[in-house]
């Protein structure tokens, strides 16, 4: 099925494009239009079945494409505006509009719309592509471990799911550490990738990976050739949905900084890991990171609170007293353990270096819950560990 947007608005198509990277590449074609005179024009010449059109810049030229587009009546015709009126729905709906859609628009909401535009046009889509998973690891502290946890999670789900289904994009674009972490000598990097991110695609994409020999495929950032001043949002989020809808997880490590490029992959995420530690500073930037996020519209559904490095010696704060200090769940506890630093030392994994540590059990059952195989469940004290704060007085 020809797919044409007719939009000019980077939120608007990137909601078509992954909603249409959901089905095989043979099933829909999807072409790009920025103005309504271009999208006329293109409609013509691919004989597009299904147009999405944009209708916040004019309505008026956009009502007039509507009528023109719906002439062909096996085309369904999609129109979206910033403001969806009464009196806007009524024209559109009158020149020839089947759908209508509010802005932002939602993913689902079109992806819905293409399984009833291919139902109309007789086409078999029994064959979608898996609906893959955006997982980002956030702390505005730095030194958390994110970047170890990144590492180690996406080895567990790269043994798991297999080679070349799980990706990890390093978007820590002022101290990018992935390579090194991982012994990789990388010859494409993130900025090859956002040099071409209007043209990219699934295959494009694999070809600026870096292959790990744990399964993984790495899109890794380098120090040495820093993203220029005119890097933007929307580059990168283009490509964390092309990475999506090609791999079955992609795990993404982002700079510790509360910044508008990493609320702007937060948003795209299917789950945050928000990673602390339990010492004062570190609960006091989750604690802040929680607040803005909570404002945003983000819950517990989609927030995992990881407290890292746990240690049970006095002094520490035990991990029921974080989340009553976050004021929001714990989900995830992972111990301290010295091998993790030993490993990444190595340039290896703890998945690979030290697999039957206690910690690679932990990581592996962190791993099941974003798979689900594991039951998604707040994390609660032992027996043994409410024993010793009642006699230590805690």
């Amino acid at each position: 099925m020809r797919v044409l947007v007719i939009s000019a608005h980077e939120s608007f198509r990137l909601a078509v494009q992954t909603a249409c990277m959901r089905f095989d590449g043979a099933i829909i074609s999807l072409r790009l239009a920025d103005t309504v005179g271009q999208g006329m024009e293109l409609a013509h010449q691919i004989e597009a079945e299904t147009v999405f059109i944009d209708l916040t810049r004019s309505v008026e030229a956009g009502l007039i494409a509507i009528g023109q587009l719906a002439e062909v009546r096996s085309r369904l015709v999609a129109a979206s505006i910033d403001k969806l009126t009464p009196d806007v729905l009524q024209r559109a709906v009158r020149a020839g509009a089947q759908e209508l859609l509010a802005q932002p628009v939602a993913e689902e909401e079109v992806h819905q719309i293409l399984r009833k535009a291919l139902r109309h046009q007789g086409v078999d889509h029994g064959r979608e592509e898996r609906a893959g998973r955006l997982v980002v690891t956030f702390s505005s502290k730095g030194g958390v471990g994110k970047t170890t946890l990144t590492c180690n999670l996406a080895h567990v789900l790269a043994q798991s799911l297999g080679d070349h289904r799980v990706a990890i994009v390093d978007a820590n674009t002022q101290a990018p550490n992935i390579a090194s972490m991982l012994d990789l000598r990388p010859e494409r990097w993130l900025s090859d990738a956002v040099a071409e991110y209007r043209r990219i695609d699934g295959e494009m994409l694999r070809g600026f990976m870096t292959a790990h020999p744990g399964g993984m495929d790495v899109l890794a950032h380098s120090a040495d050739n820093p993203l220029e001043v005119d890097f933007q949002e929307d580059q990168l989020s283009k490509i964390l949905l092309v990475s999506k809808g090609t791999y079955d997880f992609t795990m993404v490590d982002t700079f510790p900084i509360l910044s508008s490029l990493n609320l702007a992959l937060l948003d795209l995420a299917d789950q945050v890991l928000l990673v602390t530690e339990a010492v004062v500073p570190a609960i006091r930037s989750a604690r802040y990171n929680l607040q803005i996020l909570r404002q945003a519209g983000y819950g517990p559904n989609r927030i995992t609170v990881v407290v890292n490095r746990y240690t049970r010696f006095r002094g520490n704060v035990p991990p029921d007293l974080v989340a009553e200090a976050l004021d929001w769940p714990v989900d995830v506890v992972l111990g301290y353990d010295v091998h993790a630093t030993i490993a990444a030392n190595a340039g290896r994994t703890l998945m690979d270096a030290f697999p039957d540590q206690r910690l690679a059990d932990e990581i592996r059952l962190l791993a099941g819950r974003l798979t689900g195989e594991v039951p998604a469940t707040p994390w609660t004290p032992s027996l043994i560990e409410r024993m010793t704060r009642f006699v230590r007085g805690v």
